[in-house]
């Protein structure tokens, strides 16, 4: 939903074309701010343990009672990586370690943009939350192809599988930059 008034002045937003022309954007006119209605990122894991993948039953809409990746929208504060450890602790317990880039995924006119991680834990003492009905491990063979909540579950589960059975290398994904200044 975009917004209707602008948050510095509180004049009411026209829409006017960028400077290039090709898109019509929220401006105010009176302090002539330009509002981006920009995508929002999600963060996930697929954790594994013992060549098992952790997914959730959510217990929440959208998908609820369906399978899918803990993850959830990323805090300003947080790197994609700490975010998606973050999530998936709050939705699983897992304590995880990332161990690489599985994927990136969006679509035209979509409001997310998913970055997913394949991560790794320790033990199997997962626990339920307010937001998940059910934590389970599932082999490859064992996905629950049928009962996914998401397209970005099923494309991750897709691209994780096809990783697994060529054995590829996963893009490194724990170079964090520094802080900004």
């Amino acid at each position: 939903m975009s917004p209707t008034f602008c948050t510095s002045c509180g004049s009411r937003l026209i829409r006017r074309p960028s400077r290039n022309g090709d898109i019509l954007r929220q401006a105010c006119p009176a302090c002539r701010i330009t509002v981006y209605d920009t995508p929002s990122v999600v963060v996930g894991t697929l954790p594994v343990i013992n060549e098992r993948v952790v997914l959730i039953r959510r217990a929440t809409d959208p998908g609820s009672g369906l399978w899918s990746y803990p993850g959830g929208y990323l805090e300003t504060s947080e790197t994609l990586e700490s975010g998606a450890i973050r999530e998936t602790r709050e939705e699983t317990g897992l304590e995880v370690a990332i161990r690489g880039l599985l994927g990136v995924y969006s679509r035209p006119g979509g409001r997310t943009v998913t970055v997913l991680f394949e991560a790794t834990s320790e033990r199997e003492n997962w626990k339920d939350s307010s937001e998940v009905m059910e934590v389970k491990s599932f082999p490859m063979a064992g996905i629950p192809w049928n009962e996914l909540a998401f397209w970005t579950a099923k494309y991750a589960l897709e691209d994780w599988v096809y990783a697994r059975e060529r054995q590829l290398a996963l893009p490194r994904a724990w170079r964090v930059g520094p802080a900004r200044r």
